[in-house]
């Protein structure tokens, strides 16, 4: 009777696709699992006079883009991107020193170290006219790249999801929080990592996410020890690239993908001190992940818009 039933299924197309869908995300999730990375072609790259291995995938042909992940996380985020723009682009995804499978270094992790090891990785790959996407504190690390080296080798900037300093006065700066806010959480960081890394995944997420694709997204931020995610947590918690920002406007496009949830403080503060960047709202600080599909659409609409 069972195989009867079955066999009925298959002969629905309707329920054909859907047992296909829910075979494909099934493995998918396995396979996410098991650290398997669907396509990846990786490869390592030495920056800091050969002391810091950093691991990378560079795959499609075209302008180069380069997506920058945020604090503790790795390139295996922007899967769905690399899979989608390495059709018509140069797609360029990695590790940040002491993340991912990059070198774990007891010095050096600070974003503007990270710079400097983004523009050793841009020089050896030999990359010009280059796209960057900064993801949450990945944006620190464009910020920090652009007043070092300035603006001659990119083509345009994206932002996603993130203010130009995390710390001030909620009601009338475009910011995280205060400090009190953060004396809070900066102590959970250090005594209970894995779980502000869960919270981390939790917040970042609008979506019910299965257990199985939120332990991954956790492992992945476990691969960055301890006292280098302190490190750069103290570093994002002191910087203000507001000065960096507001003297980039108007020189190259620049694209700010922001969370509903900020409110009109984020659009309130661009509108005035970057009026020439445009603004697009997304529905989750991971939506590359979550909705993958319309991000990469408005993404792919500001690469074709002329300079």
């Amino acid at each position: 009777m069972g195989i009867t039933i079955f066999k009925s299924i298959i002969k629905n197309p309707y329920q054909k696709l859907f047992l296909m869908t829910l075979f494909k995300r099934a493995i998918y999730v396995l396979m996410l699992f098991l650290g398997i990375h669907v396509h990846a072609q990786g490869k390592h790259i030495t920056v800091d006079q050969g002391k810091v291995s950093l691991y990378y995938e560079d795959e499609g042909k075209g302008q180069p883009i380069i997506f920058i992940p945020g604090w503790t996380m790795t390139s295996q985020f922007f899967s769905k991107q690399k899979e989608h723009f390495k059709e018509n682009y140069r797609c360029i995804t990695y590790d940040p020193r002491s993340h991912g499978q990059s070198t774990k270094t007891p010095k050096g992790n600070t974003y503007l170290t990270h710079a400097k090891d983004l523009n050793q990785l841009i020089q050896k790959l030999e990359l010009t006219n280059v796209v960057l996407v900064g993801w949450s504190s990945g944006c620190a690390t464009i910020y920090e790249y652009v007043k070092l080296y300035g603006l001659g080798n990119l083509n345009r900037l994206i932002f996603i999801d993130e203010p130009p300093k995390w710390v001030g006065d909620t009601k009338t700066e475009w910011v995280y929080g205060s400090f009190d806010d953060y004396r809070g959480s900066l102590k959970d960081l250090i005594s209970d990592r894995h779980g502000t890394a869960e919270g981390t995944v939790k917040w970042m997420l609008k979506k019910n996410t299965d257990s199985v694709e939120t332990k991954w997204m956790v492992n992945q931020m476990l691969m960055t020890p301890n006292d280098v995610a302190v490190s750069l947590y103290l570093d994002g918690l002191v910087s203000d690239y507001s000065d960096v920002l507001k003297n980039i406007d108007g020189k190259l496009p620049l694209l700010f993908l922001l969370r509903d949830s900020w409110n009109d403080s984020a659009f309130d503060w661009i509108g005035k001190n970057v009026p020439t960047a445009k603004i697009e709202k997304i529905s989750s600080h991971a939506m590359f992940w979550e909705d993958a599909n319309r991000f990469n659409k408005v993404l792919e609409s500001f690469l074709k818009e002329k300079n």
